[in-house]
């Protein structure tokens, strides 16, 4: 363990009082009001991480969501932190029996670097609100942003919170901990390593992780609608994001028509993807990795100017092999499959055979159809005729399945993921205590009604 980790625990764990509801709101809204201040701080940070990351993106996708994850949490705390009674067996009456939420202590939080604000600091709110002290480590590959979150975090919330930077060797050891619970948002690869280290210490941990989340094009969809909506949902943040549309299966006969409609998509969102509105690729290294993902298929452009790297434009790759890297990881980026089916049995069993992926979406005008796809397959979330938006929704959980991540957060489920529940019974004198020895006369009683 490092010596900053070890003293960041010693420091949270040195005050084990549990802060009650006021004070937690008033971490909350001293959080909110510093997010707040520096909100342009954060937009040109990320902007110089990424190499260039559009203004209104920043500020819609990590500065408004934590904010109304806050507004949120603080509004329903009180409901979330009250004592639920529970009705006992009769034998007990009149004890009285209670669940109490209660926080689960220290907890880590690691945070990727695609959306480095909202990713930290959204799981940050719900642990708070869960009334736990944590230690957050932000991504090394964006290193400006993590250093403004470490003078963010720490001077809003300096008795709560510690922010940890540095490279992946600080990520691997606080997974290494005896922490109370862990937080990790990342690949499904990473997933399983952090997984597997937490558990040497019986951590209980939550994983946000990815996949490929599939569009489904159903027979009688709008292509110009579900176009425009995959485009929108694949480019924000120039592909990177976990819960982009990572290919698209289209009924074969409509294949030309929906390649068409997704480059008029293109353009019409995109007229300039050189211009402002159009992230970068912020790692090199993923540059070349989808640059290389083109490679030995056949590839098709779909804005009429692609732009110069460190951008890069959206291209269709079309139908490709099962067994191409392309249909195998995640992409991560601009680059969309489009796979061919002839039947909806076909295209059900397509997804069927894959991992349960992060998210799902489905198009077309007969809505009750779609939905009934929707229910017949395995997904995090699921959307019908739109992509990506469900992750802005606070009153809906957000969380992965199977390959794609254990547990959920946002709003209650966030809340419920950084606490426990503790059963409480307080005991007065019942029929419960005839169980004790001597044996008798009255245990048989009681375990005639018990067993009857």
């Amino acid at each position: 363990m490092s010596d900053a980790l070890a003293a960041a625990a010693e420091a949270l764990r040195a005050d084990p009082a549990v802060p009650d509801v006021a004070a937690r709101r008033a971490h909350l809204g001293a959080l909110a009001e510093a997010v707040r201040a520096a909100s342009e701080t954060l937009v040109d940070a990320i902007d110089a991480d990424f190499g260039h990351r559009p203004r209104q993106e920043t500020l819609l996708t990590e500065v408004a969501m934590v904010l109304e994850a806050v507004r949120y949490s603080r509004k329903r705390l009180k409901k979330w932190c009250r004592t639920e009674r529970v009705v006992l067996p009769p034998h007990f009456w009149p004890s009285r029996g209670m669940i109490r939420r209660e926080p689960l202590g220290l907890v880590g939080i690691l945070a990727p670097w695609n959306y480095p604000v909202q990713l930290a600091l959204v799981p940050l709110v719900a642990a708070l609100a869960g009334g736990n002290r944590v230690i957050l480590h932000p991504s090394e590959h964006t290193p400006r942003t993590a250093e403004a979150l470490k003078r963010l975090v720490e001077g809003a919330v300096p008795d709560q919170v510690r922010v940890v930077t540095g490279g992946p060797e600080v990520g691997q050891a606080l997974t290494s901990m005896q922490l109370d619970g862990l937080f990790f948002t990342g690949s499904t690869a990473t997933g399983r390593r952090v997984m597997e280290s937490a558990a040497r210490n019986l951590v209980p941990v939550t994983l946000e992780l990815g996949g490929k989340s599939p569009a489904i094009i159903r027979p009688d969809a709008d292509l110009a609608e579900a176009a425009e909506s995959i485009v929108a949902g694949k480019l924000l943040n120039a592909g990177q994001t976990c819960v982009a549309p990572d290919y698209a299966l289209v009924p074969r006969a409509r294949m030309t028509e929906f390649e068409a409609a997704l480059r008029r998509a293109a353009d019409k969102l995109y007229p300039d993807p050189e211009g402002a509105d159009y992230a970068t690729i912020a790692r090199d290294a993923d540059l070349e990795r989808l640059t290389t993902l083109l490679e030995d298929v056949e590839a098709r452009p779909l804005m009429a100017q692609m732009p110069e790297p460190p951008r890069m434009g959206l291209w269709a790759v079309i139908d490709p092999p099962a067994d191409h890297p392309v249909m195998e990881h995640e992409i991560f980026g601009p680059i969309l499959p489009l796979v061919p089916y002839d039947s909806e049995e076909a295209a059900r069993a397509f997804v069927s055979a894959r991992p349960v992926p992060l998210a799902l979406y489905v198009y077309g005008r007969d809505t009750e159809t779609a939905l009934r796809e929707v229910e017949a397959l395995r997904s995090g979330g699921a959307m019908v005729n739109e992509a990506v938006q469900h992750v802005g929704v606070q009153s809906l959980p957000f969380g992965g399945a199977g390959a794609s991540g254990m547990g959920a957060y946002h709003g209650d489920e966030g809340f419920r993921s950084f606490t426990r529940p503790r059963s409480v019974i307080v005991a007065r004198r019942s029929l419960s205590r005839m169980v004790r020895p001597p044996y008798g006369r009255n245990i048989d009683r009681i375990l005639h009604l018990l067993l009857r």
